[in-house]
């Protein structure tokens, strides 16, 4: 099962760019990572960036933490407060034909962080899995991947923004442009009604073009 790390960051104003620089000279050097699958960076606006790792186990994530850590310290001298670290395995996924293998960049992505019904959970993914049909009607989108998460429990202000630390999954919609994301707002918006028996909150919301990318696959 594929397994995914996100890692959310905020940057000092006005050093967005030397950030970037730095972060990609660190990912340029991990590219080859032993179980890596990809690579994706989200300039999520507000100074907010997303940075998005898939190995194809957790024992391969697991493997790899050492030198992500070492991606994280090297561009510490840029952030104002220490990463959140959102990790788990994909419980399902959505992959549009002919994804597998073309370019990485240019992209868009749309992160959705929300708590789930537990007794509900395999209901809701045999749900998702019956929709194959909206999904292909999405000009523009790439794939779906939802991740039940964990960590960065210990991170001083994790509870003050995320409220309850139970029962909590990413979602992860990548689309091919900005306007594509646009475009299907109100068929997302409608599908993402139909799916509130299973979900618990409103999620919170992480988007934005690529500014790096990297595939394996």
């Amino acid at each position: 099962m594929s397994y995914i790390r996100h890692t959310i960051v905020s940057v000092q104003p006005g050093k967005k760019d030397a950030f970037l620089s730095q972060l990609t000279t660190q990912l340029d050097s991990i590219k080859t990572t032993a179980g890596l699958m990809g690579i994706r960076v989200v300039d999520a606006g507000n100074n907010r960036v997303v940075g998005t790792t898939v190995y194809d186990s957790k024992e391969s994530a697991d493997a790899a933490s050492q030198r992500a850590a070492e991606v994280r310290e090297g561009t510490q001298e840029f952030l104002t407060e220490a990463p959140f670290v959102r990790e788990g395995e994909v419980a399902w996924g959505y992959i549009a034909e002919g994804v597998e293998g073309s370019p990485a960049m240019p992209g868009y992505a749309r992160h959705l962080a929300v708590g789930y019904e537990p007794s509900k959970f395999e209901a809701m993914l045999a749900y998702l899995e019956s929709q194959t049909g909206i999904y292909q009607s999405i000009d523009g989108l790439r794939r779906i991947l939802v991740t039940p998460i964990s960590g960065s429990e210990d991170h001083p202000q994790f509870r003050e923004r995320i409220g309850n630390l139970d029962n909590r999954m990413i979602v992860t919609v990548g689309y091919d442009s900005k306007a594509q994301s646009e475009a299907a707002r109100d068929k997302v918006n409608a599908f993402w009604k139909s799916m509130a028996e299973f979900l618990t909150g409103e999620p919170l919301v992480s988007e934005g073009e690529f500014v790096y990318g990297h595939s394996n696959r």
